[in-house]
């Protein structure tokens, strides 16, 4: 986990730990918009707010930040 300008975001590996999936599963929610992410370079980042908003349901796409 990093925080940037205040705001927490985690990185597939931590999103790993945190939710008991594999790597290729968080990846695969990534790009399907299941987590609301986005992608730095060829590391993708997901704030707590996002986070939060899939872990609640809330699976909307839209905008990732």
């Amino acid at each position: 986990m990093k925080i940037i300008n205040g705001t927490k975001l985690y990185e597939v590996e931590d999103l790993e730990k945190m939710l008991d999936l594999s790597r290729i599963t968080v990846q695969a929610y990534l790009r399907a918009g299941r987590i609301r992410g986005v992608k730095i370079g060829k590391r993708w980042h997901v704030t707590e707010k996002n986070l939060k908003d899939f872990l609640s349901g809330n699976t909307e796409t839209g905008n990732s930040r």
